[in-house]
């Protein structure tokens, strides 16, 4: 899309609201630049499969379950998951994210930067593997606002995404919050130069292990947790992610395979000349998409002013589902989660995912929980809450 009279790249104006807020409430089905040919149906498809715009195969969902490092047999193993209480395999319920065809990384504010602010999960159904899906995303606001990070003004905007299957069954809703922002701006605030530099010792990372094994490893799988047995006030068994290493993330940031925004030669030239705002210029002043700048600490220094590579958002809410999802059991269902996103997991942070019980109704199995991530700083770098729905016992209503 060209720039329109008034709009300037890379820099947040009124004009450029105006533009965007145009589409506001306009129902997209068609998946954007990034989620392109993710995820989404064989351009070649037939039968039910060509009436989809969202499918996870089964071979890409075990990619995903190792990009996230999260093994759960309900994703894995289809006779394990035939003789679970869901009847085959799922896709991990962070997968609903992925169904968003438009979100405020793509969308308005040419040539500026995204970086999300939270979120909103409702989930009715799991998302099976090899189902075919149908997604519609829109535009629900979009706002300017002060910001000492961006240089003095970012863009606020907000999407809702509804998913169902071909049968018009509800998977459920997810809505995304995003800030966007001029690079060069951001570039030069000096926010994040007294960002702690953290270098390991093999003391330290020895005991990170052995919480890996401890509490990573230590799932609940076909044993019943029933609402009975919580407390209000417990804490759930937390999980530990990291330290993250340019391996780790390529290993989550590739798990899809190349699509949307990773590609090259002639598919990145169809993209940039589709997408003329798209585009950084990269060190030897060739085009990347915006999601390689934070692939390497000298790019987010340089364009961002950031001091290392971060993990922008979609891994946490992956290990924060993983950490629900091994409290549980196969018996427990996710309902919702909320998450207000308060600052970036670096390279080489390492990351906690931790809940608490807040409240709980044995009528109906609900369970509501504080939720947080927290970096090895002690910050709390998002926080919400998530509600799951555990069995009850016969007979104790």
């Amino acid at each position: 899309m060209s720039l329109a009279e008034g709009e300037i790249r890379g820099e947040i104006t009124e004009q450029s609201l105006s533009r965007l807020l145009e589409r506001k409430d306009v129902e997209r089905t068609r998946p954007g630049a990034m989620q392109r040919d993710f995820l989404t149906p064989s351009r070649w498809a037939e039968g039910d499969l060509a009436k989809a715009n969202f499918v996870v195969t089964s071979e890409m969902n075990e990619r995903l379950a190792r990009g996230i490092g999260d093994m759960n047999l309900l994703f894995l193993d289809p006779a394990y998951a035939r003789k679970s209480p869901f009847g085959r395999k799922i896709t991990p319920p962070s997968m609903m994210a992925y169904a968003e065809n438009v979100n405020g990384a793509v969308d308005g504010f040419p040539g500026c930067h995204a970086i999300w602010r939270g979120l909103e999960f409702e989930w009715e159904e799991p998302i099976y593997t090899d189902e075919p899906i149908l997604s519609s995303s829109r535009l629900i606001d979009a706002k300017i606002v002060d910001s000492k990070f961006a240089g003095g003004m970012a863009g606020i905007q907000s999407y809702e995404t509804r998913i169902e299957n071909l049968d018009g069954q509800s998977k459920g809703v997810y809505r995304t919050h995003w800030h966007r922002f001029s690079r060069k701006k951001a570039a030069s605030s000096g926010k994040y130069k007294k960002t702690e530099e953290k270098h390991w010792t093999d003391e330290e990372l020895n005991a990170i292990w052995e919480e890996y094994r401890q509490y990573n490893f230590n799932r609940r799988t076909s044993e019943a947790l029933y609402v009975e047995d919580v407390d209000v006030g417990q804490d759930i068994p937390h999980i530990v992610k990291g330290p993250i290493n340019l391996t780790s993330k390529l290993a989550f940031e590739f798990a899809r395979g190349a699509g949307g925004w990773f590609v090259g030669h002639e598919l990145a030239v169809e993209l940039f000349e589709q997408y003329p705002n798209l585009a950084f210029r990269n060190e030897e002043n060739v085009p990347e998409p915006p999601v390689a700048i934070h692939w390497t600490n000298e790019r987010c220094q340089k364009y961002l002013g950031m001091p290392k590579a971060y993990e922008a958002g979609y891994e946490r809410i992956n290990w924060l589902a993983q950490m629900a999802m091994s409290w549980m059991g196969d018996h427990g269902r996710m309902v919702k989660m909320g998450l207000q996103f308060h600052g970036f997991h670096w390279q080489g942070d390492a990351i906690r995912m931790h809940g608490k019980v807040t409240a709980k109704d044995e009528s109906t199995g609900m369970v509501d929980l504080d939720i947080r991530t927290v970096s090895h700083r002690g910050e709390d770098t998002c926080t919400g809450t998530m509600r799951v729905k555990l069995p009850v016992r016969q007979g104790s209503q």
